[in-house]
């Protein structure tokens, strides 16, 4: 009895040790990847795509990074690589890809990407799957490209547009045309008379219906007029190129021609009507009628010096 005994506890001593190794074995055996690839179909026609799936099971593993998914596959085109999911105990990966050769090929092997924490890790590959293609039957197509006569579609009138057009384009022009009118663009000023006569009559009368009219009149068209009356004289009276001058030019030239007075009464005219002109100034229109005096006296200064030099005696030559 007592040497079963000893027996019995010398066989328990042998099974712990057997049982330690097979819960080792059995705890490397889980520990390892289960890697695997699947096709939702193995023979398609040309051009038809294929969803193959791509799954790595390893329970709480988180070093794996994916499958390496080559950029093609010999036979095959790659339609759509889709996003690496994290699923439950591992990694999902889905491929569609599809074939334009007829035959028998092969999807090859997918590798596991793994963070290796030992270089004598071993490495994971998915099985390879073979794929039928087969060529599309045409005649069964037939039904789906039927040919059909050339259908005649009857022209459309032009006409009507073309009446529309005319139509609106004659609206068009006329509601222009009383829109330029009511603003006044196309109203006709009418010419300012000027009697013919001499350079002096002219200037005279000119001067004597900017007096009369000159109040309707803007301040830059009224100083205009005003002093391009003194400038036609000058030019033809005594034969000046006073058109081309400035007004500065046109005061230095009277300077010594006219009394202290007049000329300071002429130049302050000049002046006035240079600032209307090119300053936008506005004097007031009591001030208007003043500035035409100055001139008239200055066209008669010089009038009467032009008639004295044509009508003085010459000298006679001493011997």
């Amino acid at each position: 009895m007592i040497f079963e005994n000893k027996l019995l506890k010398t066989h328990r001593l042998h099974i712990i040790p057997g049982i330690f190794f097979l819960i080792c074995c059995s705890f490397f055996a889980v520990a390892q990847p289960i890697v695997k690839a699947t096709v939702d179909k193995t023979s398609i026609k040309i051009g038809e795509p294929i969803t193959v799936k791509l799954e790595a099971i390893w329970p709480g593993n988180p070093l794996a990074h994916g499958f390496i998914v080559p950029d093609s596959i010999a036979h095959f085109d790659i339609w759509e690589k889709q996003n690496q999911e994290v699923v439950k105990d591992g990694l999902q990966q889905n491929i569609i890809v599809t074939s334009y050769d007829s035959g028998r090929f092969t999807i090859p092997a997918f590798k596991l990407d793994l963070q290796k924490t030992n270089a004598a890790d071993p490495d994971y590959y998915t099985d390879s799957i073979s794929i039928n293609v087969t060529k599309v039957n045409v005649d069964t197509l037939k039904e789906y490209h039927d040919i059909k006569d050339i259908i005649e579609v009857p022209p459309i009138p032009q006409w009507p547009y073309i009446l529309a057009i005319a139509i609106g384009t004659i609206i068009a022009i006329t509601a222009v045309y009383f829109l330029l009118k009511k603003l006044g663009v196309l109203r006709k000023e009418k010419p300012v008379f000027v009697p013919k006569g001499s350079p002096y009559q002219v200037a005279m009368n000119a001067l004597s219906l900017l007096e009369e009219n000159g109040s309707q009149r803007s301040p830059r068209q009224f100083f205009t007029e005003l002093t391009d009356v003194y400038r036609t004289y000058l030019k033809d009276a005594h034969n000046w190129r006073s058109l081309q001058q400035t007004g500065d030019e046109l005061i230095l030239q009277a300077k010594p021609l006219l009394s202290q007075e007049l000329f300071f009464a002429f130049a302050n005219t000049i002046r006035l009507g240079d600032a209307a002109k090119f300053a936008k100034y506005a004097p007031p229109k009591e001030t208007w009628m003043d500035a035409i005096q100055p001139l008239r006296h200055t066209i008669d200064v010089l009038e009467k010096q032009q008639a004295e030099k044509r009508y003085q005696p010459p000298a006679n030559n001493a011997r």
